[in-house]
C-alpha cells in the first residue's frame, strides 16, 4: 500500500510541471504580442486631434420655422420734411431759427425783390394807361356812332322830302300841271334818297359792329395785363416765405441776409408727427428687397413693426438705401436722425432642420460638419445647406432632429476625419 502511494505521488509531480510552464508560455507571448501591437495602438491614438470640449461650442440640430432675414442698422427720418425754396432773386431774411417749432403757414423767411418790386410798379402804370384808353375808346366811339346816326338820320329826312315831292309831282303831273320829265325827276329823286338812306342805316349797323370789336380788344387788353399783374402780386406775396406743415424748422441752407438766386434751398421744415426710418441694406440682399417686406426694429430699446415702402434704385458704398413706414409708433418719442436697429426679414420656411449659424461655415465651406458621436468623439460628416437666417443655418441633409454637431470654428482641425473631445 505504501509503496503505491509513493508511485502515484511520483505521477502527480510532472503535471503540475506542465501547467506552470503553459502559464509562464502564455505571459510570454502575451507580453511579446503587447510589445508588437502598443505602437501600432499609440500611433492610431495619436493620430486623432484632442479638442478642450470647453473651447468649441456645441449645438443641437432642431426643427421648426426658419424666417430668413438681415440685421441692419440706419436712423430715424420725419416722414415728411419739405425743404423751403426762394422763389425770386432777392436778400433773404430768415426769421425762424433751427430747433424752433413754427405753426402751419407761419412766415418763416422774407425775400426782397427790388427787380419784382419794379416791375410791379412798370405793369400798374401800363394797366392804367390801358384803362384809360379804354375809356378814351369808349368816348370816341360814341361820337363816331352819334355821327353815323345823325346822318342816317338827316339820309331820312332827304327821303321824306323826296317822296313829298313825288307825291306832289304826281298830283300835278295827273293834272297835266308839269311836264312827264319833272314827274320822272321827282321819282328819280326818291329813289336816290332811298339808296343813300340804306347806305346810312348799313354804315350804323356796320360801325356798331367795329366799335363793339374794338371795345372788345380794349377790354381784353386791360384783363391781359391785370391777370400779369395777379401774377405779379402771387409772386410777391410768395417772398413771404409760409411754413407748409407744422413742425420744427432744420438747419439753415443759406446765410441770413444773404442775396440768393431763385430755386435756392433755404431751409428744412420737419414734421414730427410721422417718422420713417432709412435703413442701409448690403449689397447682397438687393435682389431679395422688396415692397411690402416686414421689418421689425429696436427703438429706444423697444421693439416696433414696420414695411418697407420704398427702395433707392442705385448703390452707394456697397449699400442699397431702403425706407419703412413704421407702424403705430405714438407710444415712442422720436427724434430726426436717431439711430434705429433692424431685422428684414425675407422669407419663413416652416418646419425644417436647422441649427445655430457658427464659424463652421467658412471653415469647410458649409459642406461638412462634426457631429457628437459615443465616447467623446467627433466625426466629420458631409451635409448640405439651405436658406440662412441671423441665427440660425437649414440643413436640408446629412443630418437629423437632436444630434448635435460642433458650430465653431474649425481651423484647429479641419483636415481630421475624427477628433476627441478632452477637458
Amino acid at each position: 500500500m505504501i509503496e503505491g502511494t509513493s508511485g502515484q505521488d511520483q505521477v502527480v509531480a510532472p503535471a503540475k510541471k506542465v501547467a506552470l510552464k503553459k502559464i509562464l508560455l502564455s505571459i510570454s507571448l502575451l507580453c511579446a504580442l503587447t510589445y508588437l501591437i502598443l505602437p501600432t495602438l499609440s500611433q492610431w491614438y495619436s493620430s486623432i486631434p484632442s479638442v478642450d470640449s470647453k473651447s468649441i461650442n456645441i449645438e443641437t440640430v432642431i426643427r421648426g420655422d426658419l424666417i430668413r432675414d438681415v440685421v441692419v442698422s440706419g436712423k430715424a427720418v420725419a416722414a415728411n420734411a419739405p425743404q423751403l425754396y426762394s422763389t425770386e432773386i432777392g436778400k433773404i431774411t430768415l426769421l425762424a431759427k433751427p430747433g424752433e417749432a413754427v405753426a402751419l403757414n407761419q412766415i418763416v423767411a422774407r425775400l426782397m425783390s427790388p427787380e419784382l418790386d419794379a416791375l410791379i410798379k412798370q405793369q400798374q402804370s401800363t394797366l392804367e394807361q390801358l384803362s384809360i384808353n379804354a375809356n378814351r375808346g369808349v368816348l370816341a366811339d360814341k361820337e363816331a356812332q352819334l355821327d353815323l346816326e345823325s346822318n342816317m338820320n338827316a339820309a331820312q329826312s332827304k327821303l321824306n322830302v323826296a317822296k313829298r315831292e313825288f307825291q306832289r309831282a304826281e298830283i300835278s303831273y295827273g293834272k297835266q300841271i308839269i311836264s312827264e320829265v319833272d314827274w320822272l325827276k321827282s321819282q328819280d329823286a326818291v329813289t336816290d334818297a332811298t339808296r343813300l338812306f340804306e347806305h346810312a342805316k348799313k354804315r350804323v349797323v356796320f360801325a356798331k359792329e367795329r366799335l363793339q370789336f374794338e371795345k372788345q380788344h380794349r377790354e381784353f387788353l386791360v384783363q391781359k395785363e391785370k391777370l400779369i399783374l395777379d401774377e405779379l402780386s402771387r409772386r410777391h406775396d410768395e417772398l413771404a416765405i409760409k411754413a407748409p406743415v407744422k413742425g420744427v424748422v432744420g438747419n439753415w441752407l443759406v446765410a441770413q441776409r444773404n442775396t440768393i438766386a431763385a430755386n435756392t434751398a433755404i431751409m428744412t421744415i420737419v414734421d414730427l408727427s410721422e417718422y420713417e426710418a432709412e435703413l442701409s441694406v448690403p449689397e447682397f440682399y438687393a435682389d431679395d428687397l422688396g415692397i411690402g417686406l416686414e421689418v421689425s426694429m429696436k427703438i429706444s430699446g423697444m421693439t416696433v413693426r414696420g414695411e418697407i415702402i420704398a427702395i433707392s434704385p442705385e448703390v452707394k458704398g456697397n449699400q442699397v438705401t431702403v425706407r419703412a413706414k413704421i407702424i403705430e409708433p405714438q407710444h415712442i418719442q422720436l427724434r430726426q436722425n436717431q439711430r434705429i436697429n433692424a431685422r428684414i426679414e425675407f422669407e419663413k420656411k416652416e418646419d425644417v432642420l436647422m441649427v445655430k449659424r457658427g464659424a463652421f461655415i467658412g471653415s469647410l465651406g458649409g459642406k461638412f460638419i462634426f457631429k457628437i458621436a459615443e465616447d467623446n468623439y467627433a466625426n466629420k460628416i458631409a451635409i448640405t445647406t439651405g436658406a440662412s437666417s441671423v441665427e440660425y443655418i437649414e440643413i436640408t441633409s446629412g443630418l437629423g432632429a437632436g444630434q448635435q454637431v460642433i458650430t465653431s470654428d474649425y481651423a484647429d482641425f479641419n483636415k481630421a476625419e475624427q477628433i476627441y473631445l478632452g477637458g
